[in-house]
């Protein structure tokens, strides 16, 4: 099987099959000849899909609906080579064609018609030519219009813009050192002996930033759990939190675990976490994380946050309640995510997080304080709960930097987009004056 077809195969599991982009690079990076190739033509596919098919459009007299799924990504990575790889002969044309006879023999001559017609009139079929901005808009940065439209009425023009700009651009990446290991200096002397790029970040004393990461997963230091990789804003949730030593903390949406192991790093390893997630299946994600960086103060389990547990009723001292949410916030490092959200998702997903807000205030003593966080942006995850949890008679409202809460932007702020607040649950006196 050749580097194409692995490609094809890991475009078609991410789109259709609800496979990860990350999992999937992960996967080829021990199948495939040209990594690097493989990762940009994989990313620029996700990232492109909406303008790609719709430029297919153009030239296919068969509805997209109805292309078959692998000859619909066929050409995609086609005209993704052609239009931004600038891959302009016909050998990459040839080479699909063969991919195409494998995957789907009767529509190798379609494929060979529609990627040699696009080269011939590439200026003209790249050309949009809708007058509505947002529509538009949609389809250059291949955003949903729904999730489009939701931003632009929430945020405006010009942060829908940059906004959709960002998605389309490589993210940059951060790690977190691991402060019981090591320090962030004697950490960036070593990478830098590696050859790392790095800068120190502006939002955690704890994070730095790699500017050419490739790698990076693989080095000694990695391994030896001095540092694991993680947005500066994901960081800034714990940090916000800041739990004192010899707390009792839960983490009730733990997986795959990064801020979890943070809790503990920054507890020195000392008092209780309970690292929580439903998915049982993602529980051995966190499972490494504790080995890794030889973490002892964390207990795993799996039950449903959204429903009342007796056992834990007034339990502990700190709770982080990081809500399952849409993730418009991280689509610049999972351009995946953007085909399988819709208004009706952002609605339901706001009120499972209602629920688990709801379960975590009964667990969490009086005087204990609680993180609500998203990485999504929009009202209905964020400021809508932001207020019901202002408006609840047992907490009081806890600023950050000054602020009701904190908003990352992620063109502005350069991280993951981020909504993060605090509150802390009122003494039982106070309850009843």
């Amino acid at each position: 099987m050749n580097d194409l077809e692995l490609i094809c195969n890991s475009l078609v599991s991410i789109i259709y099959e609800d496979k990860k982009s990350n999992d999937e690079i992960n996967y080829l990076a021990k199948k495939v000849q040209g990594l690097a190739y493989a990762t940009k033509l994989i990313y620029g596919v996700l990232e492109n899909k909406i303008y790609l098919d719709y430029m297919i459009g153009k030239l296919s007299k068969v509805k997209i609906k109805k292309i078959h799924k692998n000859v619909l990504t066929i050409l995609e990575m086609g005209l993704y080579n052609i239009h931004f790889l600038a891959t302009k002969d016909y050998a990459i044309v040839d080479k699909l064609v063969e991919l195409c006879k494998k995957k789907n023999k009767r529509s190798a001559n379609f494929v060979n018609a529609i990627l040699r017609n696009f080269i011939r009139n590439e200026e003209d079929l790249a050309k949009i030519y809708i007058k509505d901005d947002i529509k538009a808009l949609s389809i250059r940065y291949s955003m949903p219009e729904e999730i489009s439209r939701y931003i632009y009425e929430n945020y405006g023009m010009a942060y829908t813009k940059n906004f959709l700009r960002y998605t389309n651009d490589e993210a940059r990446l951060s790690i977190r050192i691991n402060s019981l290991k090591t320090d962030r200096e004697s950490l960036k002397k070593r990478l830098e002996a590696l050859g790392y790029e790095l800068s120190l970040s502006k939002i955690s004393d704890r994070a730095l930033i790699i500017h050419n990461p490739s790698g990076l997963a693989n080095s000694l230091e990695f391994k030896e759990g001095l540092f694991t990789i993680q947005q500066e804003a994901s960081m800034k949730t714990v940090e916000v939190l800041n739990p004192k030593k010899n707390s009792r903390i839960l983490d009730i949406c733990a997986a795959p675990g990064t801020k979890t192991s943070y809790l503990a790093e920054y507890t020195s390893n000392t008092g209780k976490i309970i690292a929580n997630d439903i998915s049982a299946n993602k529980l051995c994600l966190i499972k490494e994380n504790i080995e890794r960086l030889a973490l002892t103060n964390i207990e795993i389990k799996s039950f449903d946050g959204s429903v009342f547990n007796k056992e834990y009723e007034n339990s502990f001292d700190y709770i982080l309640v990081d809500a399952p949410c849409s993730g418009l916030g991280v689509m610049a490092r999972k351009p995946e995510i953007r085909y399988n959200r819709s208004l009706d998702d952002i609605r339901t997903l706001s009120i499972l997080q209602r629920k688990i807000l709801d379960t975590s205030i009964r667990y969490l003593k009086d005087g204990g304080e609680l993180v609500y966080s998203t990485c999504t942006l929009g009202p209905i995850e964020n400021l809508d709960n932001f207020n019901y949890l202002k408006g609840h008679e047992q907490l009081e409202l806890v600023q950050v930097e000054g602020k009701d809460y904190i908003e990352f932007v992620c063109f502005e702020d350069k991280t993951d987009g981020f909504f993060i607040s605090k509150f802390k649950k009122k003494n039982y006196d106070e309850n009843t004056k």
